[in-house]
């Protein structure tokens, strides 16, 4: 159970971009936002000091402190970057691979809770905070 390239467009949501299924994706099956199922030692991401990355796109990484995970390329962001938060989530990730955690409609939003992508509670906007 898997989706391919034609599983999700980008489009406006009430958050501004977000990521919606074209159609019916079954509980479970790995959600191609960020191409092949790989390891975490291949993720096509890097790690860049906070400092060194313009504001406007911090939004688009995951907080580490004085650093951040980021995109291998902002001119070129996989899908899965765009993905908002909701306390009751659609998708899930396992060692930075995303599934279903239920089935999703055509058209439904695809969502993960930010709270589990490990930020420090500090660094992460009030409007996930548990």
């Amino acid at each position: 159970m898997t989706t391919n390239e034609f599983s999700f467009i980008l489009k406006s949501s009430k958050y501004g971009v977000g990521v919606f299924s074209v159609y019916k994706i079954k509980k479970g099956s790995f959600l191609r936002l960020f191409g092949k199922e790989t390891p975490k030692s291949k993720r096509n991401t890097r790690i860049i000091p906070k400092k060194n990355i313009p504001k406007i796109f911090k939004e688009y990484c995951i907080d580490r402190g004085d650093k951040m995970i980021c995109p291998n390329d902002f001119g070129s962001m996989p899908l899965g970057w765009y993905m908002n938060h909701s306390s009751k989530p659609n998708a899930i990730h396992k060692n930075y691979n995303f599934y279903a955690a239920k089935d999703i409609k055509p058209g439904e939003e695809i969502t993960i809770d930010y709270n589990t992508l490990e930020e420090p509670d500090k660094n992460k906007d009030s409007y996930y905070k548990k």
